[in-house]
C-alpha cells in the first residue's frame, strides 16, 4: 500500500494544467445543468401537483354541478307533473291567508272563498275535462291540512274562457255566486231605505269618473240630500256596510278614515304600480330602474313609489298619494320597516318599505347547506299557533332586520329572497331569518365555530327579534280583533345541533327536566347561549369551557385583545414563556411600549399566534398547566354590557364626518385597541401608525377606515360597543351625539346612498368645470376646494374628489350639486339623485347662522360678494385690460398674468383670475371694481358686485368651506 502511495506521489500527470482546468469547467457545467434540470423537475412537480389540485377541485365542482343538475332535472320533472306549480301555490296560499287574516269570522265558515280556473281557451278541447280535474285535485291537495279549508268552495269545478261571453260556464259561475249569496246568514235581512239616496248620489259620481272622496265631501253630500239625511252614527254604519259589500273601500283607522275610495277599481290601478314581469316594465329609464331595484331586493322608498305615480296613467292616484300609500301598508301590499326601541318599546321612524309581491325568487343558493352547519350554527324558531302566519308578520320582521343589520352577499348574490333573508351582525356572526310553514326560523352562524358565538350577541339578536315580532303581532291583532289578546300568537322553541328536534322555551327555562334530544344533544346548552344574563361576569358552575371544535381554532385579534384585558401582566408574561416565547422578545416589547402595558400584553399574544401558531387549545393547556382556570378563555367570547343613554334611532345610524371628527381627539392612547375592536386588520393599524404622527390623526384614520367597510353596517351602536370593550367608555360618544338630530343622520345616509348608487355614472360621465362654477357661485365650495379637485389630471379622479366634498358637506352642497347637474345637461342623473333633503340640518354652524351677527364669522364681506358673482364674472368679462390694471396696481404679478393667460378658453382664463382674486385682500377687490368701471360695459357689473346682499347664512356657508 505504501509503495502504491509513493508511486502516486511521484507519478507524472498525463494531462496538462490546461486540460485539467477544462475538465473542471466541464464538470462545473455539468453540475450546473444537473441543478437546472433538478430545479426544472421540481417546478414540473409543483405544476403537476397544482394541476392535480385544480383537477381535483374541477372534479368536485363537476360533481356538485352534476348533483345540482340532477336536482334541477327532478324539480323540472316534478313541475311538469305538478298540476299546481310551486309559484302558483305560494300565491294561492298567500291570498287565502290574507283573506282569512283580515275578514273577521262572525259566522262559521264565512267568508267563502270560491276558486275559478281560467284560460280554458289555452287547453285543447279534448283535454279540458282532464285539466279541470288536475287543477282542482291540486288545489284540494294544497289545502288538505289548512286550518281554513272549511272556508274554501271547490265544487262545482268551474273552468272558464274569459274571452268568450257565451261560455256556458260563465252562467255556472254567476249561479254559484248567487247561491253562495243566498246561503249567507245575513241574506234576507231588511236594508234601511234611508241609505239609498246617498248610495245613488255616490254611484252617479263614480259614473262621472270620480274615484276618491274625502270624508268631509261624503258628509257634505249627505247633508244636502233632499230625501233623507243620515246621522253621524248612521253614516259610519253606511260606510262600513258599503265596504262589506265591496262597493266602496273604507277603513275606520286613524290613518285611513279621512278618505273613501268610492270606485274600488282604483285599487286595480294602484296594483299596477307593482309589475313583477320585466316584459311589462315601462321603457322610461328612471321608472324602469325603480322596478329593477324592487325586483332585486323588494325594497322601496316613498319617493320611488311617488315617482312611479307621476306617470300619466296614475294621475288619479297622485293627489291622494299619502292616503294610497297608507292604504297599501294597511293591506300588506307594502310592509313597513317597523322597528322598536329596545328600552321603551316605542316605534322608531321608518325609512324603507318592503314590497313582498316584487320579490318572488325563492332561495336557490346553497348557503343553508354550506354555511349553516351543525359545527358553526345555533337555531331557534318562533312557532305560531295554527297553520296560518299572517303575511304581515314575516314581511315586517324582514324589514326590521334589514334596518338593523347589513344584507349579506354570498358568492356575489344578495341573500334576499321571498321569505328568506341573510344578514351580517359583525365580521364573525351572520344570521338567517326564514319562514317555513308556521315557523319563523332564526339561525346564528359563527365564521369558525358555534363554540365561539358571543352569548351577548345571541341574546341581543333573540331579544330584538322577539320584541319586534311581539309589537308587530299586537298591531296585527288590533287590526283584526276588537281587543288585543294578552297572549302572544307565537312561542319560542330551541333546536338541537341538527336543526331537527325543537324544545319549547317553557320546558328549558324550568331547568328541572333534562332536555336531551334523540340525537343525544343537550339543548339546554344552546338555550343558555340564547339567554345569557347581560350582567353575568363569571361562567355558570356547570360550564365545561370551550367546545372541542372551538379549541381547535385560531383566536382572532379581538379575542386576543379581550384575553389581554382580562389577564394581569404577570400572567400573560408567564403564559407566553410557557408557550415558548423568548424572554428577550418580551423585553423588546416592554421597551417598545414602556408606558402601555396593555399593548405589550396584546402584542405578545399576537406574536404567539403568528410565530408559534397557538390555538385556543394551546392557551387552555398552558393555563391548566399553570394551575390557572381555563374559564379565562370563556371570557374571550364575552363582551361588556353597554348601559347606553343614546336613543336607538341614533344608535342605528351611521356616524357623519362631523361626529367622527369630534370624537377623534377624545380617544387618546386607546386608538390601537379601538381599531382592533372595530375589526381593522393588523396591517391597517400598522399602516395608520406609520403614516400619522399624532394620536388624533391616528384616531381619525381608524374611524374613517372602519366606516368605509361595507361588510358590516358601521353604526354608532357598533362604535359605542367598541369604545366600551376597549375600556375607553361611551361617555365621550354620548356627549358628541347628544344634540344630533336623528332625521339629519337618516337624511345624510339617504344622500350618501343615492350618490353611491349613481357613483359610476357620475365619475365616468360628467365634466366638472361648469358644475364647479355653479357651486362656487352658491358658496358651497371655496377656491381652495376647486384647486383640490382640479389638480388631478384625470376627470375620473376629479369627479371622485368632488363627490367626497359633497358627501362631507351635505346640505346645502348636495342640493346645489344636484341643481348644477340638472342645469348643465345631466338631468337623468340629477333626477336619480333627487331626494327629500329638508330634514337634513346642514350643520350646527349653519343652524346658528340665522340668529348670529356677521362678526361671528371670520369671512370678509368682499369675498362673499365676489364669489356670489363668480359665474357672472367668468362668463361676461374680457380679462385683458382688467389684468393689465391689476398688474399696474401690483395686485397681481407679471407671472400671475402669465398663469391667467395659460387658460385654453376665455372662461378658463377668467376662472384663473377669479381664483387669484378670491385669495387677495380687500385692496385687490377694490382695484378689481375700479378696473371694471374703467369700461362702461362693465360698470353695471361692478355696481351689482358691490351691492350684492350678504346674509349670515351666506357667511356661515362659506365659512364652513374655509375651515
Amino acid at each position: 500500500m505504501k509503495e502504491e502511495c509513493d508511486q502516486l506521489r511521484t507519478k507524472t500527470l498525463d494531462q496538462t494544467n490546461k486540460e485539467i482546468m477544462m475538465d473542471i469547467k466541464r464538470s462545473n457545467d455539468e453540475i450546473r445543468e444537473l441543478r437546472e434540470s433538478l430545479d426544472s423537475l421540481k417546478r414540473s412537480h409543483d405544476d403537476l401537483q397544482k394541476a392535480h389540485s385544480d383537477m381535483k377541485r374541477s372534479n368536485e365542482v363537476l360533481q356538485n354541478n352534476h348533483t345540482e343538475m340532477t336536482k334541477e332535472v327532478k324539480r323540472l320533472k316534478s313541475v311538469q307533473n305538478d298540476t299546481v306549480p310551486w309559484n302558483v301555490r305560494v300565491f294561492l296560499q298567500y291570498w287565502v291567508n290574507s283573506i282569512l287574516t283580515y275578514c273577521k269570522v262572525v259566522y262559521a265558515g264565512i267568508p267563502k272563498i270560491l276558486f275559478v280556473a281560467t284560460h280554458k281557451d289555452k287547453v285543447p278541447l279534448e283535454n279540458v275535462e282532464t285539466r279541470r280535474e288536475e287543477l282542482y285535485s291540486g288545489i284540494e291537495e294544497l289545502f288538505k291540512d289548512h286550518e281554513g279549508k272549511h272556508h274554501l268552495v271547490l265544487r262545482p269545478l268551474i273552468f272558464v274562457n274569459a274571452k268568450d261571453k257565451a261560455d256556458p260556464e260563465i252562467e255556472v259561475l254567476k249561479k254559484t255566486i248567487t247561491e253562495l249569496t243566498f246561503d249567507h246568514p245575513c241574506w234576507g235581512e231588511r236594508m234601511p231605505n234611508a241609505c239609498v239616496p246617498l248610495e245613488l248620489e255616490i254611484a252617479e259620481l263614480v259614473a262621472e269618473g270620480k274615484q276618491i272622496m274625502s270624508l268631509v265631501e261624503v258628509k257634505e253630500l249627505n247633508d244636502i240630500s233632499e230625501v233623507s239625511v243620515l246621522s253621524p252614527e248612521q253614516l259610519t254604519d253606511f260606510l262600513h256596510y258599503q265596504h262589506s259589500l265591496g262597493k266602496i273601500v273604507y277603513f275606520d283607522t286613524p290613518q285611513l278614515r279621512d278618505n273613501v275610495i268610492i270606485s274600488p277599481l282604483l285599487m286595480v290601478e294602484v296594483m299596477r304600480s307593482f309589475i313583477t314581469d320585466v316584459e311589462f316594465w315601462p321603457k322610461e329609464d328612471k321608472t324602469r330602474k325603480t322596478f329593477k331595484k324592487m325586483s332585486e331586493n323588494g325594497m322601496i322608498q316613498k319617493l320611488d313609489l311617488y315617482q312611479i305615480w307621476e306617470q300619466e296613467e296614475f294621475c288619479q292616484i297622485l293627489p291622494f298619494k299619502e292616503y294610497i300609500f297608507d292604504m297599501l301598508i294597511h293591506l300588506d301590499i307594502v310592509s313597513e320597516q317597523r322597528r322598536y326601541d329596545t328600552k321603551t318599546g316605542s316605534r322608531l321612524p321608518i325609512e324603507h318599505f318592503f314590497v313582498p309581491c316584487m320579490l318572488t325568487q325563492r332561495n336557490d343558493t346553497d348557503f343553508l347547506t354550506q354555511e349553516c352547519t351543525p359545527e358553526r350554527t345555533l337555531s331557534l324558531a318562533f312557532v305560531f299557533k295554527g297553520t296560518i302566519i299572517p303575511p304581515a308578520l314575516p314581511n315586517r320582521l324582514i324589514c326590521a332586520c334589514l334596518s338593523m343589520w347589513t344584507l349579506k352577499q354570498y358568492r356575489g348574490r344578495k341573500l334576499m329572497f321571498s321569505g328568506f333573508v341573510g344578514l351580517s351582525v359583525d365580521k364573525e356572526h351572520d344570521i338567517v331569518v326564514c319562514v317555513e310553514g308556521n315557523k319563523i326560523l332564526l339561525y346564528l352562524i359563527h365564521k369558525r365555530s358555534k363554540g365561539l358565538i358571543v352569548p351577548e350577541i345571541a341574546t341581543s339578536v333573540r331579544e330584538c327579534l322577539h320584541l319586534t315580532l311581539e309589537r308587530i303581532s299586537e298591531f296585527y291583532q288590533s287590526t283584526v280583533h276588537e281587543k288585543v289578546r294578552s297572549q302572544l300568537p307565537f312561542h319560542t322553541e330551541y333546536s338541537c345541533s341538527r336543526f331537527i328536534c325543537y324544545f319549547p322555551e317553557e320546558r328549558l327555562a324550568l331547568k328541572t327536566d333534562e332536555c336531551v334530544c334523540k340525537h343525544g344533544d343537550d339543548v339546554t346548552l344552546n338555550w343558555k347561549v340564547w339567554n345569557q344574563e347581560q350582567k353575568q361576569k363569571q361562567c355558570d358552575p356547570d360550564c365545561t369551557g370551550l367546545s372541542e371544535d372551538a379549541l381547535s381554532q385560531f383566536p382572532n385579534n379581538i379575542e386576543l385583545l379581550r384575553l389581554s384585558v382580562n389577564c394581569e401582566t404577570r400572567m400573560i408574561h408567564d403564559l407566553a414563556l410557557h408557550l415558548e416565547l423568548e424572554e428577550t422578545e418580551w423585553r423588546d416589547m416592554v421597551e417598545n411600549y414602556p408606558r402601555n402595558t396593555q399593548m405589550v400584553k396584546f402584542l405578545t399574544l399576537i406574536v404567539l399566534r403568528e410565530n408559534n401558531g397557538i390555538r385556543f387549545g394551546d392557551l387552555a393547556k398552558g393555563l391548566t398547566e399553570m394551575k390557572s382556570t381555563m374559564h379565562t378563555l370563556c371570557m374571550m367570547r364575552r363582551r361588556k354590557q353597554v348601559m347606553s343613554n343614546i336613543p336607538d334611532d341614533i344608535l342605528d345610524s351611521i356616524p357623519t364626518d362631523e361626529i367622527l371628527d369630534n370624537i377623534s381627539p377624545q380617544i387618546g392612547k386607546m386608538v390601537f385597541q379601538l381599531g382592533t375592536e372595530l375589526g381593522l386588520s393588523m396591517a391597517d393599524l400598522e399602516n395608520i401608525d406609520k403614516c400619522n404622527c399624532d394620536l388624533t390623526a391616528q384616531s381619525k384614520a381608524v374611524l374613517f377606515t372602519w366606516r368605509r367597510d361595507t361588510l358590516v353596517r358601521p353604526t354608532i351602536r357598533v362604535l359605542e360597543q367598541a369604545l366600551v370593550n376597549s375600556r375607553k367608555g361611551a361617555r365621550c360618544l354620548e356627549e358628541v351625539v347628544k344634540n344630533v338630530d336623528p332625521k339629519t343622520l337618516r337624511a345624510v345616509e339617504t344622500v350618501t346612498d343615492r350618490i353611491k348608487d349613481n357613483e359610476d355614472r357620475i365619475i365616468h360621465n360628467i365634466q366638472t368645470s361648469q358644475i364647479l362654477d355653479h357651486m362656487m357661485t352658491h358658496l358651497v365650495i371655496s377656491a381652495d376646494d376647486r384647486l383640490d379637485v382640479e389638480h388631478y389630471p384625470r376627470h375620473d379622479d376629479q369627479n371622485k374628489a368632488l363627490l367626497d366634498i359633497v358627501i362631507k358637506r351635505r346640505e346645502p352642497a348636495y342640493s346645489v350639486f344636484v341643481d348644477g347637474l340638472r342645469n348643465y345637461g345631466y338631468e337623468d342623473i340629477a333626477n336619480d339623485l333627487k331626494c327629500v333633503t329638508h330634514d337634513i340640518s346642514p350643520s350646527p354652524t349653519l343652524v346658528s347662522a340665522e340668529n348670529e351677527g356677521f362678526s361671528v364669522w371670520n369671512v370678509p364681506l368682499y369675498k362673499v360678494r365676489l364669489q356670489k358673482n363668480y359665474l357672472k364674472v367668468i362668463t361676461d368679462i374680457q380679462h385683458e385690460s382688467i389684468v393689465d390694471h391689476l398688474i399696474s396696481r401690483e395686485v397681481v404679478s407679471v407671472d400671475d398674468g402669465k398663469k391667467i393667460e395659460s387658460g385654453k378658453t376665455p372662461q378658463e382664463k377668467n376662472r384663473n383670475l377669479m381664483d387669484m382674486l378670491l385669495r387677495k385682500n380687500e385692496q385687490g377687490f377694490n382695484e378689481f371694481l375700479k378696473a371694471l368701471r374703467k369700461d362702461s360695459i362693465y360698470a353695471d357689473l361692478a355696481e351689482q358686485i358691490e351691492k350684492t346682499e350678504v346674509t349670515s347664512t351666506d357667511m356661515a356657508t362659506l365659512h364652513k368651506c374655509l375651515k
